[in-house]
């Protein structure tokens, strides 16, 4: 393994790891009488990150070069989240103030109505409609 994959890869397991780690940690998570084991895997993620200095974790990102681009990418899937989560809303919000969005009818070519006659009648079942449907299977 070269020196850059290793720091790659330490970016995208150690300092992800601390980040998500801390992060929660700011947000006080605490255990409640109804925690989810995804919500206990998280708790452990805060009690296992806090309990590293916060020099190990700026040292997992002053001197790793792919540490800024996964902090990016970080971002970058929490804007992406919150703005689906926001066209949701937005998308709901409207549908409560305006009702729901009209569907619009497909779009059916209107031939003049000689042009309809004559295609009536040059069809070979002697039928007279506009409308030709054929089926996908043999006749």
């Amino acid at each position: 393994m070269t020196c850059e994959e290793h720091d790659r890869q330490a970016a995208s397991t150690q300092f992800i790891t601390h980040t998500v780690g801390r992060m929660l940690g700011e947000m006080g998570l605490e255990s409640t009488t109804i925690n989810t084991k995804g919500y206990e895997s998280l708790l452990n993620l805060v009690d296992n990150t806090a309990n590293d200095s916060f020099e190990l974790y700026y040292g997992l990102f002053m001197y790793n070069q792919s540490a800024t681009q996964e902090l990016q990418r970080l971002e970058q899937a929490f804007d992406k989240i919150r703005v689906r989560l926001m066209d949701e809303l937005h998308d709901k919000l409207r549908q409560e103030i305006f009702g729901p969005a009209p569907v619009s009818e497909p779009k059916v070519e209107v031939l003049p109505r000689q042009r309809q006659l004559k295609q009536g009648s040059d069809q070979s079942n002697g039928s007279s409609s506009a409308i030709d449907i054929k089926s996908s299977g043999s006749n």
